[in-house]
């Protein structure tokens, strides 16, 4: 599949080759771009409509203030996602993971429920975060230099001092976010973990299946916690499995 996706909105981008089946919409890791995924429309089948979200502080929206509350974020992405008969399927990696499950929570109340969840390399919504993140931006540039080894643009010193703040606030948010009883969704849930992450409590993963109502399915593939990077061909080989039991 070969297609450019298009800007719709401030939030979003996306496209689709052909008649489209299915609607993927991704969302990125703390600190993460829309480019995350620039590479996932040439590599998807075709009918497959795939939305990327563009959330402030980052990219073309580098100017504006981070997300202050994950809440707050998903109930601008769910304001702005455009209205759609297709079956949808809502995934998102780490920090996008709470977004993907707020954004599912707030469209399953307007009668937008999503077909599919897909939470990669994330704890779920209850569990409070075990690991503690980086007090400083000198520790967090180190703690990225070490994880993100391939990614060449952001070790530059300008790339990193641009992205850090956000980056920071990012974190924040995620660190604050915990529904100790979080609603319960009518639809089934996917939870990809990285086999080699040592971010993600695997056991803590387990209780994701509190938030579903239907089957919950924990997937374990190669990688850290970037696997939806460094494992791409196989991140989207399961992705591509999954869509199809979406459609009708």
């Amino acid at each position: 599949m070969d297609f450019t996706l298009t800007r719709i909105n401030p939030w979003y981008s996306g496209g689709c080759d052909g008649p489209p089946r299915v609607r993927l919409c991704a969302l990125p890791y703390a600190g993460g771009t829309a480019a995350v995924f620039k590479d996932w429309p040439a590599a998807l089948p075709s009918g497959v409509e795939m939305l990327v979200a563009h959330l402030p502080g980052r990219g073309d929206r580098f100017a504006e203030p981070p997300l202050a509350t994950l809440e707050e974020t998903a109930e601008q992405l769910c304001a702005a996602l455009p209205p759609s008969d297709l079956p949808t399927v809502i995934l998102g990696h780490s920090m996008g993971a709470l977004l993907g499950y707020e954004l599912s929570a707030r469209l399953a109340a307007r009668g937008r429920a999503p077909s599919l969840l897909i939470a990669a390399a994330c704890r779920p919504p209850q569990v409070e975060p075990s690991v503690t993140s980086p007090a400083t931006e000198d520790e967090l540039a180190a703690t990225l230099r070490d994880e993100r080894p391939w990614d060449k643009a952001l070790l530059s010193d300008e790339l990193m001092q641009a992205v850090l703040p956000t980056l920071v606030a990012d974190i924040a948010a995620g660190d604050r976010y915990h529904r100790p009883r979080p609603p319960v969704l009518d639809l089934p849930l996917k939870v990809y973990i990285g086999a080699d992450d040592d971010g993600t409590d695997w056991r803590a993963t387990l209780e994701w299946r509190a938030c579903s109502a239907r089957d919950c399915e924990v997937v374990v593939l190669p990688g850290g916690h970037y696997f939806v990077e460094t494992n791409r061909a196989g991140v989207l080989a399961r992705v591509v499995a999954d869509l199809e039991t979406v459609v009708v």
